[in-house]
Formats: C-alpha cells, sequence, structure tokens
C-alpha cells in the first residue's frame, strides 16, 4: 500500500518518510519546494510530489493513489490568526472533503497538538475527552482543522494524533535552545517551573505508523508522549548537562512578554514568520502543557523508548554532526 506525507520536508514529516520507507513502505512526500526535500530526494522507496495543497488537482491525485494520508503540513509559526487558520485549518478540510469524495478513501491520520487542550498540569493532564480549551490563535486553528476533518471528512476513516513539545534530530525550532547551552546558559522563564510533557521525534513517528496501520485506531483521538511529567527547567538541566554545563538565565514572565511582542513585530518588518511571537509568548507563561497518553499505550501498544537524557545527548551530536551547532 502507497501512503502520503503532507509537510514531508519539516521536521516529523521528513523523520516519518523516512521510518516508512526504511520498512518497505512506498511514500509519496509532498513538499512545496524541492530544494528543501534533502535526503528524502534520493532516497529508495520515496517519491517526491511538489506542489500546494490548496490545488484541488493535487489534491484528487493524491487521495486518488494511496491507502493512507499522514497530513502534517502547517504552520507553527504566522504573522496573523488568519494565515493560521487558513493552513492548519482551511487545508486540512479541503484535504478532508476531498479523501472524503475519492473513490476508495484513503485513511486521513492528522497531527495536531497538544494546544488544542489548552494549559493542563501533572495533577490533571490533558485526555483526550476533555472539552478543548486552547488559549491562542494557533491552538484554535489546530482545533477548527480538527472540527473539518470530522465534518467534511464523513465517509473516510481518520485518526487525530495530538503531540506535545517534540525534539530530535532535525528540529530547528529546538536548536536555538541547544545553541545557548552551547555558549553556557539555558533562558529560565519565571525560573523555569512549567510543566511539560516531551516526545522524542523517533517516538512519535512510532505512534503515528500505529495510528496508521491500526484499524483500532479510526475515528479515535490520541495523545503520545513519554510518560513523563518534566518541567522547563529540568530540560534545560539535561541541556546543559549534555553541553558540558552551564546556568539558568532567569527570565521575568513581563521579559518574555515583551520579547513575544518585539518578535513579532520584526517579523512583520521583515516580512516572515517570528521564532517567537506573542503566541509563543502565551504558551511559554502558562503554568504547563501536560498531556496523559494511557490510551494509544492501551489500545495500540504504543510504548516510548527514548529518555529525555538520551534524546538531548543524541540530537546534540546530531546537530553537531551536521555542522548546525
Amino acid at each position: 500500500m502507497i501512503v502520503a506525507v503532507t509537510g514531508a520536508s519539516g521536521f516529523i514529516g521528513r523523520a516519518l518518510a523516512l521510518r516508512l520507507a526504511a520498512s518497505g513502505t512506498p511514500v509519496l512526500a509532498v513538499v512545496r519546494d524541492i530544494a528543501r526535500a534533502g535526503e528524502l530526494a534520493a532516497t529508495p522507496g520515496i517519491e517526491l510530489v511538489l506542489g500546494d495543497l490548496r490545488d484541488p488537482g493535487l489534491l484528487r491525485d493524491l487521495t486518488g493513489r494511496v491507502g493512507v494520508i499522514y497530513h502534517l503540513a502547517g504552520l507553527t509559526s504566522a504573522r496573523s490568526r488568519a494565515e493560521f487558520m487558513a493552513v492548519n485549518a482551511e487545508v486540512t478540510g479541503s484535504l478532508a472533503a476531498a479523501a472524503a469524495n475519492s473513490p476508495a478513501p484513503p485513511k486521513l491520520v492528522l497531527v495536531s497538538s497538544l494546544s488544542v487542550a489548552g494549559p493542563r498540569t501533572g495533577t490533571r493532564p490533558a485526555r483526550e475527552d476533555d472539552p478543548p480549551a486552547p488559549v491562542n490563535s494557533y491552538g484554535e486553528s489546530k482545533l477548527l482543522g480538527e472540527e473539518l476533518l470530522r465534518r467534511k471528512g464523513a465517509g473516510a476513516r481518520w485518526t487525530i494524533v495530538r503531540p506535545p513539545w517534540v525534539y530530535g534530530p532535525g528540529d530547528r525550532a529546538t536548536l536555538a535552545l541547544f545553541r545557548l547551552a552551547a555558549r553556557g546558559f539555558f533562558p529560565s522563564v519565571r525560573g523555569g517551573g512549567m510543566q511539560i510533557s516531551l516526545v522524542h521525534v523517533h517516538d512519535l513517528v512510532e505512534a503515528l505508523v500505529l495510528a496508521g496501520e491500526s484499524a483500532a485506531a479510526d475515528g479515535r483521538i490520541y495523545y503520545a508522549a513519554d510518560g513523563v511529567v518534566h518541567t522547563v527547567a529540568q530540560f534545560g538541566q539535561a541541556l546543559l548537562a549534555a553541553c558540558g554545563g552551564g546556568r539558568a538565565l532567569h527570565v521575568p514572565g513581563f521579559v518574555f512578554r515583551f520579547m513575544g511582542l518585539a518578535g513579532e513585530a520584526a517579523g512583520w518588518l521583515a516580512r516572515r514568520s517570528p521564532l517567537l511571537g506573542r503566541d509563543k509568548a502565551c504558551e511559554g507563561l502558562q503554568p504547563g502543557w501536560v498531556c496523559e497518553d494511557a490510551r494509544i499505550r492501551a489500545e495500540l501498544g504504543y510504548r516510548s523508548q527514548v529518555g529525555l537524557e538520551a534524546g538531548v545527548v543524541g540530537t546534540l551530536a546530531w546537530y553537531r554532526n551536521r555542522g548546525w551547532l
């Protein structure tokens, strides 16, 4: 069976496409820029599909050729709420409609986000049946994407996976923190007490494969994490230890909020999405982002394999081998 991966040139999409191809599954890797495809172009079993998911013709062709579509294309940062909605919600709805109207509808696996649930701590982690409560435009756009998937994809099989903070080889978002740690410090907002769930990209990819291949996952929503409640301070300590030591640099909440505003303003001037804008600052000032992944462990047999310390050390080595650090 042929599968498709949208957003295949991105961090998680690339890892998923390579994992599927390595197991012998033919993959259509959907990319918008061939130059960003990297090793995907030379990987046996992967066929690059160049195009824009807003193109109805591409959607018809894609949904008619494959048995499963892993939908990872989306924005994690944007210059406006409208941009988030256009990509994370509307494109997902169009893909779902195309799948539902296909003669042989493929299964859809949507990679959503813990942001849909809203802030949660270890005493009350997010569970799949809880009412959604997003606090920023990103979370709202991912929630609407889920709703459009269910509504417009009626008749097609689907599964939604909501990862928490994802890190690992190839992650450009967390790279900035590794670079700071390599210089001997880690920014600690409000003392680093925010509780977080984490998942290494290799574990998340295995969760996505389970979701795509298991009939038991049809119509279900899952969280997938490493099973441990961390704090940002603990994550920072792991980074500093892997880099040879250093110290936490305290960042007051009001300073972090101002950094988000400044980053967004700079993004507008440069006509690009900010790495740190108001949406990200809002997330970083919450008490926690914690989820419980008991459902995927019980129903699909998911087992996380990469702990925080090993994950950080392996990611650091990958960055250095690639010349990113």
